[in-house]
């Protein structure tokens, strides 16, 4: 089960990284982000945390409010901390209702509404967004996900041209 969570992480960072390269008009490093989380998956274990991912919520929030570089990333953290050690008792009576609409609204203006309905044009590749959406909302994340590489990789396969099939022959 483990590296199925490890494979389900890798890949929720690197959206994240995608979605902020979108907003910011640069390119992340994979590399360098996929050994980054697991330098700090394994420091964290250390101290008795347990394994995270970067957050495309999070990022993109992080981004709208101005954020330019991995330090304001950085920064953003030693406050949640900070709010926590200090403002935790206080949380409890803040309803569950109003962090729910909180969630709402950040979601909707994180949702790249335009990109989703040009995908949805692109014929198979809307079969494979409505595939991994639909099953993310029905069932999970990881099913949504796993379905979406299978269907994804079988459309690939499919769409294979004629003119390779003939030069693996030779």
């Amino acid at each position: 089960m483990k590296p199925a969570f490890t494979l389900l992480g890798g890949i929720e960072s690197l959206l994240s990284a995608k979605v902020a390269d979108s907003m910011t008009g640069r390119r992340h490093r994979s590399n360098m982000e996929l050994v980054a989380q697991g330098i700090a998956n394994i420091a964290s274990a250390l101290f008795g945390g347990i394994s995270v991912t970067g957050t495309i919520a999070r990022t993109a929030t992080n981004i709208r409010a101005g954020a330019r570089s991995p330090l304001a990333g950085m920064m953003h953290a030693v406050f949640v901390a900070l709010f926590m050690l200090v403002a935790a008792p206080l949380a409890r009576w803040v309803p569950l209702s109003c962090l729910a609409g909180v969630l709402l609204v950040v979601c909707w203006n994180m949702a790249e509404k335009a990109e989703f309905l040009r995908l949805m044009r692109q014929g198979r590749g809307g079969l494979v967004l409505l595939a991994t959406f639909g099953l993310t909302v029905v069932r999970d994340l990881t099913w949504g996900i796993v379905a979406g590489c299978v269907l994804a990789a079988i459309l690939a396969l499919m769409r294979r041209p004629v003119a390779e099939e003939g030069a693996l022959r030779r």
